[in-house]
Formats: structure tokens, C-alpha cells, sequence
């Protein structure tokens, strides 16, 4: 699955769980960021391939050569379980181990995997959406779409603006 998608479920799955920042950061790690292994073999996938080959479905050159760390694979289940254990959470495990089911669905859907990727986003988007309004309507007591369209466009330019001031 693209990085989009695994950040959303991701976000998503932290939503549910109610992580506080410590527990977003380790979700976000395993959840997300062991994607970045994919950066190691961009040069080599871009100098046989070009460019434009990034914009494909599939990013499989037919080398041989791995696109994917031993990360991606279920033996990497004893680092990140001694990870889970040391940390005294299930949570590095269990992110990691949805960032696996999401790849694994992929391999597996072939050709469905377009449609089923942008249903799984456009569905998990859709509960980051309404998990965040029901957030908001409870603690302001607030209802309404446009309502709260006016409260996110608001924090959002005050949390824009108190950012110009840092930089």
C-alpha cells in the first residue's frame, strides 16, 4: 500500500486507541515510517527504470534485487516483539504487524489493488473525519457541519500564524 494510506490507518487506529503522544510516536514508527527502508533502493530502482516509473501501481523492477528491508517480512517479528516486551506495549507489535496485513492484501489483491486501496483510504479518512467531529462536539458541545468547518478553519489559521512567528 502507499505511504498515504498506511499514515491514515495509522492516524486512525491511534484515534480509536486513544495513544497519548508517546504511544502516537511509536505508532507512527512502526505503522508508517518503516517505510522509509523503500528510500535505500530508490537509486537503484530510479537509474534502471527512470523517473516516471514511480507513478506506477507497482514499483517491482523484476531485478531481484530487494526493494524492502527484512522489516517488511514476519521474521522481524523478534525484534519488534524483544521491542513490544522492552516497551511493555503491544503496540509496536501490533502496528507493525497491520503495516504487514496492509502489504499482504496488496500482494494478494493483484489487479483490485487500486480500488480496494482508495476504498481503505477514502473509508479510513472518512472515520479520522468523524472521529475528530464527534471529538469536537463533545468537548464544545458544539454540533453542526458547518460549525465546525468554521472551528477547523479558525485553529487552523491560529496554529498557521503562531508558526510564522517561529520561523
Amino acid at each position: 500500500m502507499l505511504t498515504p494510506t498506511h499514515l491514515i490507518v495509522v492516524v486512525l487506529a491511534a484515534m480509536l486507541l486513544r495513544l497519548n503522544r508517546d504511544e502516537w510516536f511509536i505508532a507512527l514508527l512502526f505503522g508508517v515510517v518503516i517505510d522509509a527502508d523503500h528510500l535505500f533502493a530508490l537509486p537503484r530502482y530510479v537509474a534502471d527504470n527512470g523517473w516516471a516509473a514511480l507513478l506506477r501501481q507497482s514499483w517491482d523492477d523484476a531485478s531481484g534485487l530487494p526493494w524492502k528491508s527484512w522489516f517488511h517480512y514476519p521474521m522481524a517479528a523478534i525484534v519488534v516483539g524483544y521491542l513490544s516486551i522492552g516497551w511493555r506495549l503491544a503496540l509496536p507489535l501490533s502496528l507493525w504487524a497491520l503495516h504487514l496485513g496492509m502489504d499482504g492484501l496488496q500482494l494478494m489483491l493483484g489487479d483490485l489493488n487500486t480500488l480496494v486501496e482508495s476504498a481503505l483510504l477514502i473509508g479510513s479518512t472518512s472515520g479520522v473525519i468523524f472521529l475528530a467531529y464527534s471529538h469536537w462536539s463533545l468537548m464544545t458541545g458544539g454540533s453542526g457541519l458547518k460549525a465546525y468547518a468554521a472551528f477547523i478553519a479558525t485553529s487552523s489559521r491560529s496554529k498557521l500564524s503562531s508558526l510564522k512567528g517561529i520561523m
